[in-house]
């Protein structure tokens, strides 16, 4: 019994240092609401897409940071969300997921964020194309 407490408190210890590190990596955070970091999008940003479907990834032109859900906030919960969403040929996105989330609030947010982002498209052979991609969240208050 009590090596599987000392199992829990080392996950979440290590869960809790991981949000911490990912979240203090860049000069730049987001911030909440705020126009989000150029720089941090393209640091965490991963395509689903295999790479030969696109000479060019798409790149992060504007967009806003998430804001942190107030529910979560009354609790003071920190919290992570890793939402999936494609890139069109446009520069919109669409298809957006949560794939993993401490709460799905914190998911929700993550996603109306993602909706009203724009990019420039992935291009294959100087034309664009529609790309998968995975980003996460981090919110701490």
């Amino acid at each position: 019994m009590s090596q599987c407490l000392v199992d829990r408190g080392f996950a979440a210890l290590s869960l809790i240092t991981t949000l911490l590190l990912c979240g203090c990596s860049s000069p730049n955070l987001a911030i909440e609401a705020n126009p989000m970091p150029e720089k941090q999008v393209a640091t965490y940003m991963t395509s689903v897409t295999p790479s030969s479907a696109y000479d060019t990834p798409p790149k992060f032109l504007k967009g806003y940071a998430p804001f942190f859900p107030a529910m979560e906030a009354k609790r003071r919960h920190w919290g992570y969300a890793v939402v999936e969403f494609s890139v069109r040929a446009d520069g919109a996105t669409s298809d957006i997921r949560p794939i993993i989330a401490t709460a799905y609030s914190f998911a929700e947010e993550a996603m109306y964020a993602v909706q009203n982002w724009r990019f420039a498209p992935a291009r294959k052979h100087d034309q664009p194309v529609l790309v998968r991609m995975r980003l996460p969240f981090t919110f701490r208050s």
